[in-house]
């Protein structure tokens, strides 16, 4: 595991790079970025721009993470539907690639809304096409664990490369998981990328850890600290972004982050 990160949306409406100064000031060196609409410069077409702006503030960016309305899509048993899909997620990893990005974020599953079908072998092919792809170009693929978290278990005992493995993000786990940990027990060997926040419970809120319902000591417990390279990066939003000024905010991340670096180091 190597040090702490934020990813480049954390809550508050700002351009983005003062958003990644923002960052900057708060003590962060390492970031991830988004491929979805919701930012400005990928609506304009200039995600392009993304990495070398985040890059000049001094962050090194982690993973991209590609937009999550592609993956119903990808079990649908229309083949048109899943060649669009297919053609979307490869030019993701070129995108990885042209940036020297080692790793793309992808959703097999919603974190919300409706699901998609059942994991057949119609998607376990495109993503076997996606990961050969990687491997060619030198980019991971990390599944992030959303609603469903057997689609990762379907996923992960069929492929198996060194540029295929999981993003593990904690408030899906304790949101989702019949049995939150077992996730980590059974695939921690293949993790690549995080996603850390708290919740209540009841939906994913995206707090700062330690305010809400994840047991820390469970993730500890199963968390593969040996075998780990990335970051621990979160993905945060604030409680009361009025109250709050953006860097006092990160300021207070990058201490929560940092507690729980030391509490999973802690008697390793």
């Amino acid at each position: 595991m190597t040090d702490v990160g934020v990813y480049s949306y954390f809550g508050y409406s700002l351009p983005f790079d003062e958003r990644l100064e923002t960052i900057r000031q708060a003590g962060f060196r390492i970031t991830s970025i988004g491929l979805g609409e919701e930012e400005e410069l990928v609506r304009a077409g200039r995600e392009d721009e993304m990495p070398g702006r985040a890059r000049s503030k001094g962050l090194f960016v982690e993973y991209a993470h590609a937009p999550d309305d592609l993956c119903n899509k990808l079990w649908s048993d229309c083949g048109e539907e899943r060649r669009e899909t297919r053609r979307k997620y490869v030019s993701y990893v070129n995108f990885c690639e042209k940036h020297s990005i080692p790793t793309l974020v992808v959703h097999v599953s919603r974190s919300k809304g409706d699901q998609p079908a059942p994991p057949g072998v119609e998607g376990l092919q495109v993503l076997e096409y996606l990961v050969k792809h990687g491997e060619g170009s030198n980019v991971r693929i990390a599944v992030e664990n959303t609603q469903k978290p057997e689609y990762l278990d379907y996923l992960f005992s069929r492929i198996s490369s060194p540029c295929f493995g999981l993003c593990y993000d904690t408030s899906h786990d304790f949101l989702y998981s019949p049995q939150p940990g077992l996730l980590l027990e059974r695939w921690g060997h293949l993790l690549l990328a995080t996603h850390i926040s708290d919740n209540d419970g009841l939906a994913d809120r995206h707090w700062l850890p330690k305010e809400g319902v994840v047991d820390w000591n469970k993730v500890k417990a199963c968390f593969p600290l040996k075998t780990y390279a990335g970051s621990l990066n979160l993905e945060i939003f604030p409680k009361a972004p009025e109250s709050e000024s953006p860097l006092g905010f990160l300021k207070r991340a990058h201490e929560r982050i940092t507690w729980v670096e030391d509490m999973l180091r802690a008697g390793r």
